[in-house]
């Protein structure tokens, strides 16, 4: 894997037999033991995720509120200090940039959290619109990251630090030590269930990474690689950037009305009123499908005659579902085709594999919160 980067947890999960992938740049995990046993772990249990992947990006300056509200679709100063935000950036077309996390320390002093495959983007684009007194800095070799989510997340963190984990709320992060070492702990998560996201630097990783693991056993603990990451997400229906988001897909066509506050100006903001006037033209339906095949990024989606279907959309996501034990898809579609309860067709290898409209999301998050991830 020449010129692929390796996140400072590389050779723990060697060590540990993990089946080594590249993805967003970087040699990861796709899995440990199985798939699905990890994923039925973290369910039921916990599980241990490396996403030092993730890209991370200071804002900081007098006009740092201004500026990051300008530039993402939330108004930053609706938010508490220590409270953290889901947004997007867009592009004056009004379609995606990429999806990220604000943390607010204060009016003066912003972490955004973007995904790894898009962190140079991110970083030029958000340079190309610097105003007013602030300094951005590209930061993400100076943190590590490890999700720690699951039913029993709470259980197996909250021996390890002197912070008030247990009545952190969802989506706020405060400053603490886990095991002695200097950390951010978020209450945030990627899989639906409860649990934390641990910041800290990339000298520490193998130390809170094995303690972590250590002290998780007797919970059911287990790490889980991005094979996983991606079906617990996929159940509950998050987007993933680059399948469900991207430069042709704007906000309100893939249900994320809730991303946006109306009461500020931001780029892109014209093109979705204009969107908004005119009618949106597609959405984000969700599909349970007949058969055990799995659609996947980039298939047809059909309807009307079974012997003559028509494309109606395209999978814009698809996989098994262990929890639920079926084969799914999330599609875009023109918004009028179809509705709740109706049959599809998905082309796969040649041939129109039936399956049914389904509400989003497959299943609730367990995470106390409603979809705002």
């Amino acid at each position: 894997m020449a010129n692929v980067l390796r996140t400072p947890l590389y050779d723990e999960h060697v060590k540990l037999g993990a089946t080594m992938v590249e993805f967003a740049g970087y040699e990861m995990p796709i899995q440990y033991t199985s798939i699905i046993e990890e994923h039925k772990a973290c369910r039921t249990a916990a599980g241990l995720f490396d996403v030092s992947h993730m890209g991370e990006i200071e804002v900081e300056g007098p006009d740092a509120e201004q500026f990051v509200s300008y530039i993402s679709t939330w108004n930053a100063a609706l938010l508490e200090p220590y409270e953290i935000k889901y947004a997007e950036f867009l592009y004056p077309e009004g379609t995606v940039v990429d999806d990220f996390f604000i943390y607010k320390y204060s009016a003066t002093k912003f972490l955004l959290v973007v995904n790894a495959g898009n962190y140079d983007k991110d970083l030029a684009w958000i340079l190309d619109h610097k105003q007013g007194d602030i300094t951005i800095t590209g930061a993400t070799a100076t943190y590590a990251e490890i999700a720690l989510q699951g039913p029993k997340a709470e259980d197996i963190l909250k021996g390890m630090t002197p912070a008030d984990i247990v009545n952190l709320k969802y989506f706020q992060f405060l400053e603490t030590t886990v095991a002695g070492r200097k950390c951010i702990v978020s209450r945030t998560g990627y899989t639906g269930e409860d649990g934390y996201e641990i910041y800290f630097g990339p000298a520490e990783a193998s130390y809170l990474w094995n303690t972590i693991l250590e002290a998780g056993r007797p919970f059911g603990l287990v790490p889980n690689g991005l094979g996983a990451r991606d079906t617990l997400r996929f159940e509950v229906c998050y987007w993933l950037y680059g399948h469900d988001l991207d430069n042709t897909i704007a906000p309100l066509e893939s249900g994320q009305n809730f991303v946006i506050s109306w009461d500020h100006d931001f780029v892109g903001k014209s093109a979705l009123l204009a969107m908004k006037e005119k009618g949106v033209p597609r959405k984000w339906i969700g599909v349970k499908m007949n058969s055990r095949a799995i659609p996947r990024n980039g298939f047809d989606c059909l309807a009307g005659d079974a012997a003559a279907p028509v494309k109606i959309g395209y999978v814009t996501s698809g996989n098994y579902c262990p929890t639920l034990g079926g084969s799914y898809a999330l599609c875009m579609v023109a918004k009028d085709a179809v509705k709740v309860g109706d049959t599809v067709y998905i082309s796969i290898r040649g041939k129109a594999e039936a399956g049914i409209v389904v509400k989003r999301p497959f299943m609730q998050p367990n995470a106390g919160h409603k979809h705002d991830r």
